[in-house]
């Protein structure tokens, strides 16, 4: 059953029908903010602030998009180009979802299941765009593609609720409301930097030997953004809705900035995010 335009992939209802690749990232200029998880967690502090939301699971950390209700992210170009230098991982496979379903009725175990979104108008009738199924009624290998991503992403988002877990049992979560005069929107939580001080020794070792601290640290130091996405945000108001790339000095410059200065991020050796990358 479809929801919010989500729908099950299967053969008889996409076995004769095609999809092509996103070219924009319309899709994403009114998302607030977008889950991300701890293998990328340096690419999203070096661009964007991160904070903390609760939901079903526990804890999750957040890339902040916006922090202007009903205000779009300056990070979509109204030419639907994404401006930042790195691109979350939860961003990058429209019109593509996952779900979780029980492998069997009376099994606690699940299995992903791949979900398109009917609603983005990147399905089509056409033959000369990517199929959805082969002959024999399989995943393309293209879609198997996509469904791997997804799956080493699933893997990760479950071991980053691990180690928020792990920084929830000891009391840090705070609510996240103002950070250098600037107002976040309401639900976000940050850590608590005095309790954090005064943890016992052993307990700092947990959150250190799990890589917990290396969480923390980052959205400590991903908040420095929160200034300039502000001015941002206020900057583009005053001259369009939806300004073009480099239509803002202020904001194009600054994002050129971060691009040259990730591309420096080779020196720590962290190569994880590749492994969610998909070419779609």
């Amino acid at each position: 059953m479809a929801q919010n335009g989500l729908t099950p992939i299967s053969y008889p209802r996409h076995g004769h029908r095609f999809w092509r690749r996103f070219t924009s990232y319309e899709f994403a200029r009114n998302v607030t903010d977008c889950p991300v998880v701890e293998t990328e967690i340096l690419q999203i502090a070096a661009a964007l602030p991160i904070a903390f939301r609760s939901v079903a699971e526990g804890h999750e950390p957040v890339a902040i998009l916006s922090l202007i209700p009903e205000s779009s992210t300056p990070f979509v170009s109204g030419d639907g180009a994404w401006l930042a230098p790195y691109v979350p991982s939860a961003l990058r496979c429209p019109p593509f979802h996952v779900s979780r379903v029980k492998a069997c009725e009376n099994e606690p175990k699940t299995q992903l299941q791949l979900l398109v979104d009917e609603t983005l108008g990147l399905l089509t009738d056409d033959p000369t765009d990517e199929a959805f199924f082969d002959p024999t009624g399989e995943l393309t290998p293209e879609l198997q593609k996509i469904l791997a991503f997804f799956q080493a992403r699933t893997v990760a988002a479950d071991e980053t609720f691990e180690l928020c877990r792990i920084i929830d049992g000891m009391k840090l979560f705070t609510p996240l409301t103002r950070h250098l005069g600037m107002e976040y929107p309401p639900g976000l939580l940050g850590i608590n930097s005095r309790a954090l001080r005064d943890l016992p020794q052993a307990q700092k070792a947990v959150l250190t030997n799990s890589e917990a601290l290396r969480l923390i640290h980052a959205h400590q130091v991903s908040l420095s953004h929160t200034a300039w996405l502000m001015r941002a945000q206020q900057q583009a108001r005053q001259h369009s809705p939806h300004p073009k790339s480099g239509e803002l000095s202020d904001v194009s410059g600054f994002l050129d900035a971060m691009a040259s200065a990730q591309q420096t991020e080779e020196m720590f050796a962290f190569h994880e995010p590749e492994r969610f990358h998909a070419d779609v």
